[in-house]
């Protein structure tokens, strides 16, 4: 039984089992006499402590098992919650966070024991309470000292083991060469649910640091849970007697260990050689089977890149994957084909049945990659619950679209950048609590978080009620850091202004605290949500409140684009961010401060000349018209100006590589279907 080949499970329902607690506590600290909630959280801790005994992290079980031990208290009406219960649990939760780090980087728990937080725990259990079951502990060891006399005697089990002839020469060597023998009967808890399991750590211990040379019942009987909650063993080890009862005793779940030093009673049942060679047979293969079995690996775990599936999607991907095998069979069967009319006819069909299901089961794999965004955003109601008490400031999350998909790779990049933007809102966004109340505004302080799908994209929007960004203010903190010139922010707009804080190392916070002020932050978000294909905007109003906006695509995989040329060169422009193509006169071509822009209905586009940005030779033929790109970002429009129209592809995104040194306009490339490469422009870093 290898124990590490559970560690990605044990990692992944730990994880589930946190979340539970986070959102359970914070209900409870909303409702503390909702004994619903107080009882899934009981149910939690208990899974965990389980978990955590099974895969022998005993730092961790004893936590959990303390936390449990406070709920029960709870449950049965004996202890009520309070405010300062609730921050202890939080920190229960951090502690077993910690835990869960080290398991991911190390597999192992670390040495941390956190010692502070089981005595908080621990005092907060009824004094009453603890006296009665003390005294009560004190009568039940009265009554077993009364009684262990007579029961002693039925515990040593290991006296009455029978050895056979070469088991007996086995021991007599080790007193001879100054080894100790022990017998040894360990008695499990009834409660236990895996007894096998503990049994196999008891052997595994003791393997450690000596040889287990007799076991009753036998190794394949303890293996296949056939036994009670008790089994006796013979031990050979050069370690003192107290140091092996501890090796069995750290096995959690094992209630009683009972060892001494073993002499070979004077009559001795003899065993015939037949019967012992059949007897020591299967031991001896389960002892090599377990020297051979993997011990727990001290490498980083590959964690948490799963993704759960509905059996429905599978099954959908498995009826199309089956009809892929139809199709190729049926162009088989076309190329074995005479008559090269009807053979053209049937090879077109089939085609046109392997585009349906390419498209079909392109779909299908976006279905099993999509994970909802809830995987992301449901750990910021604690973040904000406890920057409401390090800041001081009333706060409230409340959340929207929680169900929205998103591609897997989108889902583990957005993490971060969501939570650096929440933060910017609780510590620059709301007013305190003070402010707040002199302005009339509501004393609790709200920031909203709202997903949804909008069309090929999704956005997520993140809104406070706050005091707004003083345009004035970052001017003056981006002029004092040296960012612009003085003359520089009298000609700004507005927008340019705000744009400033997306800038490196930028801050407007008068002093650096651990929540904010060191210019980390947005930067971070705008490099990120670009990288991922998207955009991130910010609209806000002083007094009022701010809005930042992030639009992200469903997936990074495949694409719908347009396929242009640009002389004899191929490229493709994500559909996504293409508002129209207009067939402009080259008459029509303005100029503002020297720049080409084209006036479209009103709106003044500037334009770029996709030939002079790819350094392509220039054009021999003058043209009367040109083929204009509108693309988009945000509420900025760009006219591409490209030769020629090639339609509409999907395409598969392949990425360049760290090795080659491109222009940042070009996002990858993709295979075309003669086998010609095509790049892909990033129409965001050509606006």
């Amino acid at each position: 039984m290898d124990l590490s080949q559970y560690l990605e499970i044990f990692i992944d329902e730990t994880k589930e089992h946190l979340q539970t607690l986070n959102d359970q506590v914070l209900i409870l600290e909303a409702e503390p006499d909702n004994i619903d909630t107080v009882n899934e959280i009981f149910r939690a801790a208990h899974s965990l402590k389980g978990m955590a005994g099974t895969m022998g992290f005993k730092r961790m079980q004893r936590l959990t098992h303390d936390m449990e031990n406070v709920f029960s208290e709870i449950r049965n009406g004996k202890m009520s919650v309070t405010p300062d219960l609730v921050d202890i649990v939080f920190k229960c939760l951090d502690a077993i966070e910690e835990y869960l780090s080290c398991i991911v980087e190390s597999s192992d728990e670390g040495e941390n024991d956190n010692e502070d937080i089981i005595s908080m725990l621990n005092a907060c259990l009824v004094p009453e309470q603890e006296e009665a079951d003390t005294a009560e502990e004190t009568a039940s060891k009265k009554e077993e000292q009364s009684a262990a006399s007579d029961e002693e005697a039925d515990k040593r089990k290991f006296l009455h083991i029978s050895i056979a002839d070469f088991e007996r020469n086995a021991i007599s060597e080790a007193k001879a060469k100054n080894m100790n023998v022990y017998g040894v009967t360990v008695y499990i808890d009834e409660n236990c649910i895996l007894k096998a399991a503990r049994a196999f750590l008891v052997f595994k211990g003791l393997e450690a640091i000596g040889e287990v040379i007799k076991s009753v019942p036998g190794v394949q009987d303890i293996e296949d849970e056939k036994f009670e909650f008790d089994f006796s063993m013979l031990v050979i080890s050069a370690k003192p007697l107290e140091e092996v009862k501890k090796v069995i005793a750290d096995v959690s779940e094992i209630k009683e260990v009972v060892i001494e030093d073993y002499e070979i009673p004077g009559d001795i049942e003899v065993v015939s050689s037949v019967q012992a060679q059949e007897e020591k047979e299967p031991e001896k293969k389960e002892e090599t089977k377990k020297k051979q079995a993997p011990v727990k690996s001290n490498s980083k775990p590959v964690a948490n890149r799963s993704v759960r599936v509905d059996i429905e999607k599978l099954d959908v991907l498995m009826n199309l994957v089956s009809e892929l095998i139809i199709a190729k069979n049926g162009l088989v069967s076309v190329s074995n084909q005479e008559d090269s009319k009807t053979s053209m006819q049937s090879f077109n069909e089939q085609i046109e049945y392997l585009e349906r299901i390419t498209t079909n089961l392109h779909e299908s794999v976006m279905k099993v990659r999509m994970v909802p965004i809830e995987s992301v955003v449901n750990r910021f109601p604690r973040m904000i619950r406890d920057l409401s008490k390090k800041l001081g400031k009333e706060m409230e999350l409340i959340m929207t679209g929680e169900d929205t998909e998103l591609d897997r790779t989108v889902i583990d990049e957005i993490g971060d950048p969501l939570m650096h933007m929440l933060r910017n809102s609780a510590d620059h966004g709301l007013e305190s609590t003070i402010d707040r109340l002199k302005i009339g505004k509501p004393q609790v302080g709200t920031i909203q978080l709202n997903a949804y799908q909008d069309g090929n994209n999704v956005t997520i929007e993140v809104q406070d009620d706050g005091s707004g960004i003083d345009v004035e203010k970052v001017k003056a903190s981006a002029i004092k850091k040296g960012h612009i010139t003085e003359e520089q922010a009298e000609m700004m707009s507005e927008k340019e202004a705000i744009d400033l804080l997306f800038r490196p190392a930028f801050s407007t916070a008068e002093k650096i605290s651990d929540v904010s002020g060191r210019g980390v932050g947005l930067d971070v978000v705008k490099n990120k949500i670009e990288g991922l294909g998207g955009d991130v905007e910010v609209s806000t109003k002083l007094g009022e409140g701010t809005k930042f906006t992030i639009r992200l695509p469903l997936t990074l995989a495949i694409i719908q684009a347009l396929m242009v040329e640009v002389r004899n060169e191929k490229y493709a422009i994500p559909l996504n961010s293409i508002v129209t193509i207009e067939d402009v006169l080259v008459s029509d071509i303005k100029y503002v401060q020297q720049k080409e822009v084209i006036n479209l209905r009103g709106t003044v586009i500037p334009l770029v000349r996709l030939d002079e940005i790819l350094e392509c030779p220039p054009s021999e033929e003058e043209q009367e018209n040109l083929v204009i790109v509108i693309v988009k970002k945000g509420d900025k429009q760009t006219g591409i100006v490209i030769d020629n129209l090639l339609g509409q592809q999907e395409i598969v995104i392949k990425p360049l590589g760290k090795y080659i040194n491109i222009h940042k306009i070009i996002s990858g490339a993709t295979i075309l279907g003669d086998g010609e490469v095509a790049l892909i422009i990033d129409s965001s870093s050509l606006i």
